[in-house]
């Protein structure tokens, strides 16, 4: 369903139908595995700044793997993209409740590894979300050079607008 869905889709629905929250779009079986070479999504090599479980009080400290199977992982890279003149100092980053897949990639991320981060969209402006106060809900996809693996998901727990 979703292949035919992309493949009815004019070119420039590509980015929003990719971002839906399907099967964890990267580990789907039509689709290849690796660093992105186009131009039609923006992406850059970067690295990873932050690991950290979702409920941190603190980014600083020592995590057991404990911490992230209670409550999910923040993984923070060292860029801006995805952010925009109302953010310009926003950190791509993706937050992961605990059992999402993607999370085993997430958990072992480092500082200093290297990425390569893939903005694919933004939310657009509803009654209950301006995108010009509210930070949440940027997706992004991120392959990892060191674990040669992928995942994708928002930058926050909660969609622009909600809880």
């Amino acid at each position: 369903m979703v292949t035919r869905l992309v493949a009815l889709l004019p070119a420039a629905s590509i980015v929003v139908a990719s971002s839906l929250p399907l099967r964890a779009a990267a580990q789907d079986e039509d689709y290849t595995p690796g660093a992105w070479h186009f131009k039609s999504v923006p992406c850059v090599d970067t690295t990873v700044r932050l690991v950290v479980p979702r409920l941190s009080a603190s980014a600083q400290g020592t995590f057991t793997a404990r911490d992230f199977v209670q409550t999910g992982v923040d993984v923070v890279f060292n860029t801006y993209l995805g952010s925009d003149p109302a953010f310009p100092h926003m950190w791509a980053s993706i937050v992961h409740y605990q059992d999402t897949p993607g999370n085993d990639v997430m958990v072992r991320e480092h500082s200093g590894d290297r990425v390569q981060v893939c903005f694919l969209s933004r939310p657009a402006p509803t009654l209950v979300c301006n995108p010009d106060k509210d930070s949440r809900g940027r997706i992004f996809r991120v392959y990892d050079y060191r674990q040669r693996a992928q995942y994708w998901g928002m930058n926050s727990e909660h969609d622009c607008g909600g809880a």
